[in-house]
């Protein structure tokens, strides 16, 4: 089973940064006060229920068992405690009253993520505080004007607001057809939702796609396998990586001059790979409007080993990114990892592991493992949404296409076609590669 869950999105949402020159010092203090005012009250207020954890470790071939005891937290939710802990935040605020409702949502959020965390042996039980100051703005805050550009946030009733004007920014064309959502807004900028109904109807195509680390190998079921190549991306991070590193082992010589060429460099490596993938998944879901998308729930901290240069590179695979961020112009859903390179995609055998990318099944012959990968992610992916939607399945064959897309990203993306002397075929339940 995937450990994320996945859900039937209804939506599209798309987020921008915009500019703002307003001194919002006030308001972005009290926010965060009573936020965190907020995360106190729900704090002292959650049950930590006792559970015994059983685990194990191996002994010459055994395994021996132990039992310990730990602390689970239940977070309170009801009705009343909600009603009783806005009444509280309320009193003596003198900003609208709904960035209160922004403050329990916020709160909320912010403890069930440590709660998260916390259960995955990630974090201890230390109280999450806020650091950074930010405003959270409902929709109902709102007013948006979408010939003007306008957007007008009421800060005070009948007499503060906040006025920003989108019309001349980039991504302005992109969203005209979007209602506005939340904003955050910060010191100097402000986060803008954007959504706009999702019509799963229009979604035909199913596409798997097997995780590597230098590239994505894609499953079509009308244009055969397609290689993403991700060298590029990989090359950044590992540039400005070498660059880090050297300043860090002359850190102590230096440490205040070092220490503003580390955020220097920390911040490019960031911004080139962010704009690396945010381009590489615009353009998936320009090229294929009408795809689900379907990923390998991958975990890496399970994937790290003994090979310090393995795991360097594992380091800088951005599998989990590509994939957060495709999920706010398409859908996406994931499915379990395991056995995809090495379960048969005609009749489901377990396959050996050959000199190079080639895997063997006994009685089916040698297939290449990252197309079997990705067309086997394909295959859970269509058990899923047949789940979710009703099913879905097209006839295919593995052509050759000329090269899909050449300029940006970088990262070439070309289609790779199956073995030439082969030619595949899906059922239209996609439960099976036939041989032709």
């Amino acid at each position: 089973m995937s450990k994320r869950k996945n859900k039937l999105p209804t939506e599209i949402v798309l987020t921008y940064k915009a500019k703002q020159d307003y001194n919002l010092d006030n308001i972005l203090n009290e926010f965060i006060k009573i936020a965190q005012k907020a995360v106190d009250i729900i704090w002292k207020n959650i049950n930590w229920k006792e559970k015994k954890v059983k685990h194990r470790y191996k002994v010459k071939k055994k395994y021996k068992y132990y039992t310990t005891i730990r602390l689970i937290p239940e977070i309170p939710k009801d009705k009343t405690f909600k009603r009783e802990l806005r009444n509280i935040l309320l009193k003596n605020w003198n900003f609208a009253s709904h960035y209160i409702d922004g403050a329990i949502k916020v709160a909320y959020s912010t403890i069930e993520s440590w709660k998260s965390n916390y259960l995955n042996g990630k974090r201890g039980r230390n109280k999450p505080i806020f650091k950074r100051p930010f405003v959270r703005v409902k929709n109902t805050l709102i007013k948006y004007d979408k010939e003007k550009g306008m957007i007008r946030i009421t800060i005070k009733p009948r007499r503060e607001y906040l006025t920003l004007n989108i019309k001349n920014e980039w991504f302005f064309d992109k969203v005209r057809d979007f209602t506005i959502g939340e904003v955050i807004l910060k010191d100097k900028e402000a986060l803008i939702t954007f959504k706009k109904p999702l019509n799963l109807s229009d979604k035909r195509i199913l596409i798997g796609i097997d995780s590597n680390l230098k590239s994505l190998d894609l499953y079509h079921p009308e244009k055969g396998w397609i290689r993403i190549d991700l060298f590029e991306l990989h090359r950044i991070k590992r540039v400005y990586d070498i660059i880090i590193d050297r300043l860090k082992s002359i850190y102590k010589r230096a440490p205040k001059r070092i220490g503003k060429l580390l955020k220097k460099y920390w911040n490019r490596r960031k911004n080139r790979v962010n704009d690396f993938i945010s381009k590489l998944t615009s353009q998936l879901s320009k090229l294929f409007p009408d795809a689900i998308f379907v990923f390998e729930d991958l975990d890496k901290l399970s994937m790290y080993g003994n090979n310090s240069s393995f795991n360097r590179c594992l380091d800088r695979s951005s599998w989990r990114d590509i994939a957060r961020r495709l999920k706010y112009k398409s859908v996406v859903f994931y499915v379990n990892p395991h056995y995809t390179s090495k379960t048969c995609p005609v009749c489901g055998s377990r396959m050996k592991s050959q000199e190079g990318q080639v895997v063997k099944c006994d009685k089916c012959g040698v297939f290449d493992r990252q197309f079997v990968g990705c067309f086997n992610v394909f295959k859970r992916g269509v058990g899923l949404v047949k789940k979710l939607l009703g099913g879905v399945g097209v006839p295919v064959s593995g052509v050759k296409v000329n090269d899909l897309l050449s300029n940006e990203p970088r990262g070439e993306l070309r289609l790779m076609p199956p073995n030439p002397d082969v030619r595949y075929i899906v059922d239209l339940n996609g439960r099976a590669l036939l041989q032709v």
